[in-house]
C-alpha cells in the first residue's frame, strides 16, 4: 500500500519501490543490471549453495511504460484493509519479460548439477496459471503461490487447485503449503473445521503430504502451532504497523520457533524481537518429541510415508468423486499406488471401498470392516491399492 515512487533528494529522482521505500527495485531493463544479478547467482553458486528461493518471481519487470494499474474486476463483500488489493496489477508485475529472465536464470542453475530454485508466485488472480508459466521447461524447477493459504477448507476447492495445475501445466510442478511468513497459520485459519487444533494440525499434514508436486512446511506447523495473539505496541511488522489491524497474519506468525517450555521458549536467553506467549509455549518441541498421538511424531511419520511411497513421491493423480466433506483420490507411480481418504469436518462419515488393503499405520481415524470404511472426524487414511478402486458413499 501506498506511493510507488518516492523522492531521492541526492539524486533529485524518483524511484520505484514494489514494497517499502527503503527496498528500491532493480531496472531489469536495463542490460547492466540483468548481467549484474546473474553475476550475483553465480557468487553464489561458487560459494557452494543449494539453490534459490525467489522472493515475489514476479515483479522483476516492470510495464515500459509506467502505466498505471487498473482498479480490480473481482468483486468483494468487504473491503480492503490495504488499497494494493484493491488494483487489479497488469503493469506493475507479470511482465512476459519476466519469463525470458526465468530461462536465463536457469541455464546458469544448470551448469551447477544437483541445485534447485524455487519461486514465490505474489499473484490473487491467476496464481496456479502463472505457477504452470514460470516452471514451463527450462524454468524454474518450482513454484508456490498462496492459493492453499485462505479459509477454504473443502473437497472440492483442493480438487479444483491441484486439477488446475495438472490440467494447464502438464510439464510444469507445483510446490503447495498451508502457511509460511505471511499468513495466519493454518490450525488457526481452519480451527473451525475440526475436532480440536491438534485434529486439525494432523489432518493438513496428511493433506498436505499427499498431494502431487514439492512440499514447503513453516516453521512451527510441524507442533501444530498457532497464531500468536499481539497487540499493536508488540509489532515490528512495517505492513502491520501500517495497516493496524489489517492484516492479522504476519508478525502473529513470525514469532520465535519454539524448542521447550522455558523463557521464550528455549529460542534465546535475551529478548527475542517478537515474544513467546502461553499458547505457543505449550506447543515446543521437547514437550511433543517421542510422545506417542503429539503432532511433532504425526509429522515424523507422514514424512516418512511419503519419503519411502513412490506413489506420493512421483504419482500422478485421480480424484474418485464423493460429496462434501470427503476428498479421495489415488496416488500411483511404478506399480505403487495408494488411496488417499480424508473426511474434512469434526463429523465421522461411512464409505465403501473396494480394490485396497488395509490402512497403513500412519493413517489416522480409519476402521475398515471388510468394504466399509469408517471415517472419524478429521480422518487421513492412506490404503495400499491391490486392483480396481471403487470409493462410494
Amino acid at each position: 500500500g501506498g506511493p510507488a515512487f518516492t523522492w531521492d533528494a541526492r539524486r533529485k529522482q524518483y524511484y520505484m519501490h514494489s514494497f517499502l521505500p527503503q527496498q528500491p527495485d532493480f531496472n531489469y531493463r536495463n542490460p547492466e543490471v540483468v548481467a549484474y544479478m546473474e553475476g550475483v547467482l553465480r557468487f553464489w553458486l561458487d560459494r557452494g549453495v543449494d539453490g534459490f528461493r525467489f522472493d515475489t518471481v514476479n515483479y522483476f519487470y516492470k510495464d515500459a511504460l509506467f502505466r498505471n494499474d487498473a482498479a480490480d474486476y473481482v468483486v468483494k463483500d468487504y473491503v480492503d484493509g490495504n488499497p494494493y488489493n484493491m488494483q487489479y496489477h497488469l503493469f506493475s508485475k507479470n511482465q512476459p519479460e519476466n519469463l525470458g529472465w526465468m530461462e536465463r536464470i536457469r541455464r546458469v542453475m544448470d551448469e551447477y548439477p544437483g541445485t534447485a530454485t524455487v519461486g514465490e508466485m505474489g499473484e490473487s488472480h491467476h496464481a496456479i496459471e502463472m505457477m504452470g508459466d514460470y516452471t514451463a521447461p527450462c524454468r524454474l524447477h518450482q513454484c508456490y503461490s498462496f492459493e492453499m493459504m485462505g479459509h477454504d477448507y473443502s473437497a472440492a476447492f483442493f480438487r479444483k487447485k491441484i486439477s488446475e495445475f495438472f490440467t494447464g501445466a502438464p510439464n510444469g510442478w507445483p510446490m503447495w503449503a498451508f502457511s509460511n511468513h505471511d499468513v495466519m497459520r493454518h490450525v488457526s485459519r481452519w480451527a473451525k473445521h475440526g475436532v480440536s487444533e491438534e485434529a486439525v494440525a494432523k489432518q493438513a499434514a496428511a493433506l498436505l503430504l499427499s498431494f502431487q508436486g514439492s512440499i514447503c512446511l513453516w516453521q512451527g506447523e510441524e507442533l501444530g502451532q498457532t497464531n500468536t495473539e499481539l497487540g499493536l505496541e508488540e509489532l515490528t511488522d512495517p505492513q502491520g504497523i501500517n495497516f493496524w489491524p489489517e492484516p492479522i497474519g504476519r508478525d502473529n506468525t513470525r514469532t520465535p520457533m519454539v524448542w521447550d517450555g522455558t523463557k521464550s521458549g528455549g529460542f534465546t536467553t535475551g529478548k527475542p524481537w517478537l515474544p513467546v506467549k502461553a499458547p505457543q509455549l505449550a506447543r515446543n518441541v521437547a514437550g511433543q518429541t517421542g510422545v506417542a498421538g503429539s503432532v511433532l511424531e504425526f509429522y515424523r511419520a507422514i514424512l516418512a510415508l511419503r519419503k519411502g511411497s513412490q506413489a506420493l513421491i512421483a504419482g500422478k493423480t485421480v480424484f474418485h468423486d464423493l460429496p462434501e466433506p470427503l476428498l479421495a483420490f489415488t496416488r500411483e507411480a511404478e506399480g505403487d499406488a495408494l488411496l488417499c481418504l480424508f473426511n474434512l469436518s469434526a463429523k465421522a462419515k461411512t464409505v465403501t471401498v473396494q480394490g485396497t488393503l488395509t490402512p497403513l499405520s500412519a493413517s489416522i481415524g480409519g476402521a475398515l470392516s471388510g468394504h466399509k470404511l469408517t471415517l472419524a472426524p478429521n480422518a487421513a487414511v492412506f490404503l495400499p491399492v491391490t486392483g480396481p478402486v471403487s470409493v462410494k458413499m
